[in-house]
């Protein structure tokens, strides 16, 4: 009865630590995209873009631009949904989401990193009107 207790402690931590590591992937996201609601682009590109290697490359900060533009078309982002998160390796995420707007909805592909220090970071990520471009065929398509 102890080794089955033991045994069932030892799976419970396996499980919570992995899960752990799945929701600060997807709450890094979480927290861009609210920022995004709230406070704009810019700074949503820059919550996500906080301790990454991109971190302060211009480049990458003109993903707002593209927002902006999608915001001259559907009108002011209103709410957004966490599609699905994909374990790429112990230490790659891949989340996709969508961004409901007004008048219309865009898709987002995001991929996170957890460094050796145990933070999750950007390496990339996406933004498009079309789900086909963005989303798994499964998902944009069905089976």
């Amino acid at each position: 009865m102890r080794k089955f207790f033991l045994a069932l402690f030892v799976f419970s931590a396996y499980v919570s630590s992995s899960l752990a590591a799945e929701s600060e992937a997807k709450a890094l996201v979480a927290r861009g995209l609210s920022t995004y609601l709230t406070d704009g682009p810019e700074v949503a590109i820059k919550t996500w873009l906080k301790g990454s290697g991109m971190e302060g490359n211009t480049q990458a900060l003109t993903q707002a631009n593209s927002l902006r533009q999608i915001e001259d078309f559907y009108g002011k982002p209103e709410s957004y949904d966490i599609l699905r998160q994909n374990t790429i390796s112990p230490r790659a995420e891949m989340i996709v989401f969508s961004i409901n707007y007004a008048k219309g909805v865009v898709f987002g592909r995001f991929q996170a990193y957890k460094t050796k220090s145990g933070d999750w970071v950007t390496t990339e990520f996406k933004f498009h009107t079309e789900a086909a471009v963005i989303l798994p065929a499964e998902m944009a398509f069905g089976k």
